[in-house]
């Protein structure tokens, strides 16, 4: 009886270092697959694919910080009206690997705004004092996915304030901040910063299936 209870104590025993082990096992080869994957990342030629000379220069400077090359490339892409993280997987999918493409979006407390950027500047009168949410998202594909990096801001919507920057930096005033982005864009209120630094660490926020056909609405004068 005794010899027996004992033998089942060290069958469980056995069983449970057994799946410990095949735990472990997995978690190694996850790991060592996502490692593999990140430092792809990293170690890959970066394109952003931009036909506005400001942002490429201030994306060259935050890439830079890393000691990372950026290059540019002109592709005009039409752009669908979709919450933001389809927009920029579908611009992703129509590029090369590890071409960058950026989107950002500005989500104003009462409004829908989201991607529509031109038309916030168009109706900046009736958004004034409000909060916001200013949201970067960097994508590149590989193979049949698109890998997804996010980084946002909060603040509020003011008055143009400031000459320097470009879209809403003079009308967005970050949390904390007695300049808007136009007067004074230090990366720790910098969204794209943010977002570049995520890239670079390899930390994806999602992914996203390749888009390669859209049978959806396309944004205003992307038809």
């Amino acid at each position: 009886m005794y010899n027996h209870f004992n033998c089942k104590v060290n069958t469980l025993t056995f069983f449970k270092k057994l799946r410990l082990f095949i735990l472990l096992l997995n978690f190694c080869f996850c790991y060592s697959l996502c490692a593999g994957e990140f430092d792809k990342m990293k170690c890959s030629t970066w394109k952003l694919n931009t036909s506005n000379p400001g942002k490429f220069e201030e994306f060259k400077r935050l890439f830079a910080k890393y000691g990372s090359a950026l290059e540019t490339s002109h592709i005009d892409l039409k752009e669908i009206d979709a919450d933001p993280v389809k927009v920029v997987a579908h611009k992703a999918s129509h590029l090369g690997d590890n071409i960058i493409v950026e989107d950002t979006s500005l989500d104003i407390e009462g409004a829908s705004v989201g991607v529509n950027i031109r038309w916030l500047l168009d109706h900046l009168s009736e958004y004034a004092g409000r909060k916001a949410e200013w949201t970067v998202l960097l994508a590149f594909r590989q193979d049949n996915q698109i890998y997804i990096f996010k980084g946002s801001v909060s603040g509020t919507i003011v008055h143009p304030r400031g000459t320097a920057g470009f879209g809403f930096d003079p009308v967005f005033l970050p949390n904390g901040a007695t300049e808007t982005l136009a007067e004074s864009k230090p990366d720790v209120v910098n969204a794209r910063a943010k977002a570049v630094e995520s890239l670079l660490k390899g930390e994806v926020w999602t992914k996203h299936p390749v888009i390669e056909n859209w049978t959806g609405p396309w944004q205003k004068n992307d038809h």
